[in-house]
């Protein structure tokens, strides 16, 4: 049977990417129902998003444990936010035609409710606060 080696490891292959996507629960959606004590504070529902959607794999942040290289230190960068301009590059990082860095964040606007945008604005601005 010509061709059954390559068949057979490009099936373990595919069945190795679903066995670690089950492992971590699928990929990343921000739509998960929060639990009760993140409904009642927003930001530990903030704090809990920032881990659940993987911005510190990214990031450098301190409260969020985050230690990526690649985007932002926003440890630097958030005291120069408010909220309404946190919210909007979280949402659409590279509005209408923006240029960016080689590197580009994903626009979180159409994987987070606008509960959970405010939630993770909440928890990134409250790491700014002394």
């Amino acid at each position: 049977m010509r061709g059954a080696p390559g068949i057979r490891a490009g099936l373990a292959g595919a069945l190795a990417a679903g066995a670690v996507l089950l492992a971590l629960g699928g990929p990343a959606r921000g739509d998960e129902p929060p639990t009760t004590a993140a409904r009642d504070d927003p930001i530990a529902h903030g704090r809990a998003l920032f881990a659940r959607m993987g911005c510190g794999s990214c990031h450098r942040l301190a409260a969020g444990a985050g230690i990526g290289p690649i985007g932002p230190d926003l440890d630097v960068m958030l005291p120069s936010y408010d909220a309404k301009a946190l919210r909007a590059k979280i949402a659409d990082p590279y509005p209408a035609g923006a240029t960016g860095s080689f590197v580009r964040m994903p626009a979180y606007g159409g994987r987070l409710s606008d509960g959970e945008l405010d939630a993770l604005v909440a928890f990134l601005l409250s790491t700014t606060r002394d």
